[in-house]
């Protein structure tokens, strides 16, 4: 009906998967905004619970301020490098060519966001953590309050040299295992796509009538009408010198 003729707009980039493409590296570019807030927020707290322990418990809590200075730097560049991750998966997305499986090629490429995030988070925590531990002699899980009961092995962790090391190794490898696991998946769902493109080249085309061509008829001998046989009056040609019926020279 003509009266929703306005809409086909929408329906057309709809279905093509422009405007998801779009609405979806425009949520990434806002998330990643986001990010670089939470970091600059998490950068001002740190350095705010350092200095007010340091100003409470007197001057022998430098290193506990130290050690703050150094984690709120790592928030800050967990903030920069999660906008950096976010911006760069919203580029890729809004990049995608047109195909007929747009919700999986994106969904392949959030896959690989999630992988890279969790890798940046847990390497930053753990190398954070691990300077933390060792200029404190504390952990860094002690001071994030509920945050700690939500990261896996919070509750084994503690201070010192030792201490800051195993935290370390631990958020590295979940960091590591993190990203194989999603990148993983963003393979499993590229071959998923792959498959689907190469079933679809594979129907059946529906074959084309071949024009029969008629040939051309054989050229006809040209024939006097004034010349025959005397023999047998068989009608002869212009150039034959014996008759074709009866073999008589023609005279």
């Amino acid at each position: 009906m003509k009266v929703f003729a306005f809409l086909e707009p929408f329906f057309n980039a709809l279905s093509d998967g422009k405007l998801i493409r779009l609405v979806v590296a425009w949520v990434l570019r806002v998330v990643a905004v986001l990010m670089a807030l939470v970091g600059l927020f998490a950068f001002i707290a740190i350095l705010g619970v350092g200095f007010k322990t340091t100003e409470d418990a007197g001057p022998g809590s430098v290193s506990f301020l130290i050690g703050c200075v150094l984690a709120s730097l790592f928030c800050l560049a967990w903030g920069y490098l999660m906008c950096a991750v976010f911006f760069f998966r919203a580029r890729s997305i809004a990049e995608l060519g047109d195909s007929h499986f747009t919700v999986l090629s994106i969904l392949s490429l959030l896959f690989r966001l999630n992988g890279e995030m969790a890798l940046v988070t847990y390497s930053l925590l753990g190398v954070g953590g691990c300077l933390f531990a060792w200029f404190t002699e504390s952990s860094l899980l002690e001071h994030l309050g509920a945050l700690s009961g939500s990261l896996p092995f919070a509750g084994n962790s503690s201070g010192g040299f030792l201490g800051g090391l195993t935290f370390a190794g631990f958020m590295l490898l979940i960091g590591f295992s993190s990203i194989v696991l999603f990148y993983a998946l963003a393979e499993l769902t590229v071959v998923l796509v792959e498959i689907a493109l190469n079933t679809r080249s594979l129907r059946p085309v529906p074959a084309r009538p071949v024009p029969v061509r008629t040939p051309a008829p054989a050229p006809q001998p040209v024939v006097s009408a004034h010349r025959v046989c005397h023999v047998c009056a068989q009608p002869l040609e212009s150039s034959a010198t014996f008759c074709g019926e009866c073999g008589t020279p023609v005279r």
